[in-house]
């Protein structure tokens, strides 16, 4: 008998030492874009943080879209895809703090859009 784990990113039951499909395109440094090398500099995780704090910690499509808090498992969202408007990866009004399961259900929404009315909030600055 083999001994197996579950896989971290997809859940699938995989081999002891093997890596899960879903997880070579991410280690495939030839085929990595520049945007995903960005994605691991301690500027975005600066950039991270701040769109987490400014959305008060919480999914905001849930908030919006289903009147529920949820703080768990926070990620930022492009709402413009990385790979189309690169441009747009660092632009505060481009990023949403949404949960991992609402981060993957917009993924398949029609890219540059959300299923929910929202607004990036505006900056404030203190002298």
């Amino acid at each position: 008998m083999a001994w197996t784990k579950i896989c971290s990113g997809c859940g699938k039951r995989i081999e002891y030492n093997a890596t899960c499909n879903c997880k070579n395109h991410i280690r495939n440094k030839s085929t990595e874009g520049e945007t995903d090398k960005l994605m691991r500099s301690s500027r975005w995780k600066k950039k991270r943080r701040y769109i987490i704090d400014r959305d008060i910690c919480m999914c905001q499509r849930c908030f919006w879209k289903y009147q529920t808090v949820n703080i768990t498992e926070l990620t930022v969202h492009h709402i413009h895809s990385r790979k189309n408007y690169p441009e747009l990866m660092w632009e505060d009004s481009n990023l949403i703090c949404v949960c991992m399961t609402c981060n993957n259900q917009l993924k398949k929404v029609k890219d540059g859009t959300l299923d929910f009315d929202w607004t990036a909030p505006e900056e404030e600055y203190h002298l």
